[in-house]
């Protein structure tokens, strides 16, 4: 008896927080929300305790992500083994 009204406290208790999670926003703060700084703590590759924090606003770390998209895309295609008659 008390297991079932527990399962049905916590059914009820989910579904309440599933609906106030999927709750769109409101109009007005998609503008605020491109302007919030996000800060992430980055790793120096090569070195267990070399980090930095940085931080950018959305828009920023979408095109930090897009500058280094086309590096890794520019580097892979300028390998000298991607052309037919180049490689060993």
């Amino acid at each position: 008896m008390i297991g079932k009204t527990l399962h049905i406290l916590f059914a009820v208790s989910l579904v309440t927080a599933t609906a106030v999670i999927a709750e769109p926003p409101a109009v007005g703060s998609a503008q605020a929300d491109s302007n919030k700084q996000i800060c992430r703590t980055i790793a120096d590759t090569g070195s267990r305790l070399g980090r930095y924090r940085a931080c950018h606003t959305a828009q920023e770390w979408a095109e930090l992500r897009r500058q280094t998209k086309q590096n890794v895309d520019h580097i892979q295609n300028a390998r000298p083994w991607n052309c037919p008659g180049c490689g060993p």
